[in-house]
């Protein structure tokens, strides 16, 4: 398998955008446990998961990118896609919860 070369800008980029998504999905947990504080809609944990999820699935891929290679390129390719549609699921029940 070919490995992708990335140029110093490429990577800085990706750097960079890994770091702004987990920001704004740990903004948007916190937000989302605020308005389930207020509503105590059983809805808003599925969103605060799927949040929570989403900050995990970015820290674990910027982690093995950028500062140590904690796991093999495939286990971390999998776990990726499997993140993906845990949170893709519970946005699904949040939106199909009574």
């Amino acid at each position: 398998m070919t490995e992708f070369v990335f140029s110093p800008v490429t990577s800085l980029v990706f750097l960079i955008s890994q770091i702004s998504i987990v920001i704004v999905a740990v903004f948007l947990s916190a937000i989302t446990i605020r308005a389930y504080k207020i509503t105590h809609l059983k809805k808003m944990i599925f969103v605060i998961i799927a949040f929570s999820l989403f900050a995990i699935s970015h820290t674990i891929n910027y982690l093995d990118q950028a500062v140590v290679d904690i796991m093999p390129d495939d286990a971390r390719y999998a776990m990726f896609g499997v993140v993906q549609v845990g949170i893709m699921m519970m946005f699904v029940l949040a939106i199909l919860k009574k």
